[in-house]
């Protein structure tokens, strides 16, 4: 009986030291990261605007993180196959995800494997209102053209998106649904081949947000019609707002981090540490204002609560647009 006490002792001490050990070596880890580089995937083609807005980070960033920020791009089905990887990465801080307005839209217009909960949220970065932009030769130039000639022609004109599903997609649907207009929907594997197709004339309008079509904008390449926005940008300030044409449609996108849930709340402090401290960098907001985008700032903790928000906004506009085939089958 006395050897079955000391052997009871025995293993409850060891199995309390292996926690300890577990314990630090979790504390030790959070202190030495990062010890190499981090991934970021960015669930869309290179040349979009969220790639655009973290190859612009990756730029300034290791001055704060101390390490190399790689881009992975997974284009292709409004985002899920990017999401659907990286909800399988180790949350270990070394695998990070653009987690932005498409991430929620897309869960709620079909079913998908993931949705805002499985991910933990580390901050929020940058918020562009979306824009029309036509080729330079069209003759739209402005949104009572365009809404005019959609209205005489139901279903001719195209418009491309970032995927379908996507956010871009949505906020289309909801804008020809609020218009009373009908439009011919062309998805492309991201912001940077819809934009490519609008210059290259293969559709007639795109749907997008600075700073995707930004630089062809600036050259002449294509034409803004109008930003929905209440406000103009700063950095054009003769493209009038959709409300100054009459058009009260207000829509946008979001941009922000994520990493796969689980990840160590002392990991996630020293990422979004980095981040802000980069958002506040001089050197860096120059470059985000040359590059076409709008800085906005959340913190881990408003950016769960705002994707809480954004969650059930896209939800009830998705069931009452009856947009989509989750709700509808």
């Amino acid at each position: 009986m006395h050897m079955k006490k000391i052997l009871a002792v025995t293993i409850f001490a060891l199995f309390f030291l292996t926690l300890g050990s577990i314990y630090h070596a979790d504390i030790n880890a959070a202190e030495k990261f990062p010890s190499r580089e981090i991934e970021i995937m960015v669930p869309w083609a290179a040349g979009g605007a969220t790639d655009v807005v973290f190859r612009t980070f990756a730029a300034v960033i290791p001055k704060y993180l101390g390490v190399p920020l790689l881009i992975v791009n997974k284009p292709g089905g409004a985002g899920v196959p990017g999401y659907a990887e990286s909800m399988k990465k180790k949350n270990d801080g070394y695998h990070l995800v653009a987690w932005a307005t498409p991430s929620l839209t897309k869960v709620h217009m079909s079913k998908t494997p993931y949705d805002h909960k499985t991910f933990d949220m580390v901050i929020m970065v940058a918020h562009n209102p979306c824009w029309i932009l036509v080729p330079k030769d069209s003759p739209y130039n402005n949104l009572k053209d365009f809404i005019s000639a959609a209205k005489a022609n139901p279903g001719k004109i195209s418009m491309a998106n970032a995927g379908a599903g996507g956010g871009y997609h949505l906020v289309a649907l909801a804008f020809e649904s609020d218009l009373g207009i009908q439009l011919t929907h062309v998805p492309y594997k991201g912001g940077g081949p819809s934009i490519v197709a609008a210059v290259a004339k293969q559709v007639d309008s795109v749907m997008c947000s600075p700073p995707e079509g930004y630089p062809q904008v600036k050259a002449g390449e294509l034409k803004a019609l109008g930003v929905f926005a209440h406000k103009r940008l700063k950095d054009l300030p003769d493209l009038p707002t959709g409300e100054e044409q009459g058009v009260k449609f207000y829509m946008g996108m979001w941009r922000g981090i994520a990493v796969p849930k689980g990840t160590d709340k002392a990991i996630i402090k020293k990422l979004h540490d980095a981040f802000k401290a980069t958002m506040d960098d001089p050197e860096f907001q120059k470059m985000a204002e040359k590059a076409g985008f709008m800085l906005e700032y959340k913190s881990t903790e408003d950016f769960e609560k705002f994707n809480e928000e954004q969650d059930k906004y896209y939800m009830n506009l998705i069931k009452s647009k009856k947009l989509g085939d989750r709700y509808t089958n």
